[in-house]
């Protein structure tokens, strides 16, 4: 979000300067590990669909400017009961905004896409305009614009403190003491350092890449979309195609431990790893219970699951982002652009109202 955000005010013409702790693209934080997915019929809410259909011509600009392969498209299939959040709400997210879906029964999901195993009662969603973000890449791209527009990437730097004084805003890091016009706070898992009366969590996510047998070319980017599945006794889990022909990430969504971001534990045990061994051996074809590699990555959860963007109640010149408890980084370039439009014009057009900082302070009330 920091070097989305960054890109955009750039390419408004803004003198921008970003301070990261460590070097971004980096592994320390919420923006990494290969791929991330990104769909449009989104059960999350049907008020995020407007959103993440502006990121898309958004990924091609940059796509664009940079040279760099970013999105890829496969579609992605909502699998579970159809009870399941993951279904209705895409159904009624598709139905509200006219998308392109369709809800496949179990009978033509197994002969569509054979890597899945599923019950005679689970039906999907295959939303056609989903698939997948390099985040790495994509932060690399992002950053890359930054400094061809003349912005400046303090690397290594942690910000210790943000003080609003009458003229300007100070930023105190571990180096010095500098002001500037106005500051987007877009510190993941540290946000809570800067904006300490948000109630935030932090909780810690393994991903893993299990090897895939030789013969299993219906696992492949053309013939296995992103997918979501809402798996009993597991919890949601998500996973993409192969992208090596040799091994196939998966993860679970929530369902992780608490942690601090300095503390958090980086070693995967065999524990984290034993649900998706579970769901590879129940749930996929074609697929392993050899891990070839892990990784873990963090998520900044609201109390409600819903982002957390906007104007410091207290400042208008401070903007606040990126708690997006664990589905944020495909709006990457809208949330990026929406704090260019706080940070130049003190509003924006576009509808955040169920992202209000100051909706947690009210169920307090």
């Amino acid at each position: 979000m920091g070097s989305a955000t960054s890109w955009r005010l750039a390419e408004r013409g803004a003198q921008v300067t970003c301070f990261d702790r460590h070097s971004p693209p980096h592994t320390f934080g919420s923006s990494h590990g290969e791929s991330r997915i990104t769909r449009t019929a989104y059960f999350e809410g049907p008020w995020y669909v407007p959103l993440l259909q502006e990121t898309f011509p958004l990924w091609r600009e940059l796509e664009a400017a940079s040279g760099a392969e970013l999105l890829t498209l496969t579609g992605a299939l909502m699998i579970g009961p159809p009870s399941a959040e993951a279904v209705t709400g895409s159904l009624a997210a598709a139905a509200d905004h006219g998308l392109d879906v369709r809800l496949l029964k179990a009978d033509e999901l197994r002969k569509t896409y054979p890597g899945h195993i599923v019950g005679n009662r689970d039906v999907a969603v295959l939303d056609a305009q989903a698939g997948f973000i390099r985040p790495e890449a994509a932060v690399d791209a992002m950053i890359g614009r930054v400094e061809a527009l003349g912005g400046e990437i303090r690397r290594g730097v942690a910000v210790s403190a943000i003080n609003r004084r009458s003229g300007d805003v100070e930023v105190v890091t571990d180096e010095a003491r500098e002001t500037f016009d106005a500051v987007v706070i877009a510190a993941g898992a540290w946000t809570h350092e800067l904006v300490d009366w948000l109630p935030l969590t932090v909780e810690r996510q393994v991903l893993a890449w299990f090897a895939i047998d030789a013969e299993a070319d219906w696992l492949t980017p053309g013939r296995f979309p992103v997918f979501i599945r809402q798996a009993h006794g597991i919890g949601d889990v998500y996973g993409f195609p192969s992208l090596d022909g040799l091994s196939l990430k998966i993860a679970r969504h929530h369902e992780g431990d608490a942690t601090d971001p300095e503390h958090v534990l980086r070693d995967v045990a065999d524990s984290d790893l034993d649900p998706l061994r579970r769901y590879v051996k129940t749930r996929l074809r074609g697929v392993t219970q050899r891990v070839i590699r892990t990784a873990t990555c963090m998520y900044t959860n609201t109390p409600d699951g819903h982002f957390a963007v906007g104007l410091d109640p207290e400042d208008p010149r401070v903007v606040v982002i990126s708690a997006c408890s664990g589905h944020g980084f495909k709006f990457a370039p809208v949330i990026g652009d929406i704090a260019a439009d706080l940070a130049f014009e003190g509003h924006t057009s576009r509808d955040i109202s169920h992202f209000s900082l100051t909706r947690f302070q009210q169920a307090g009330a």
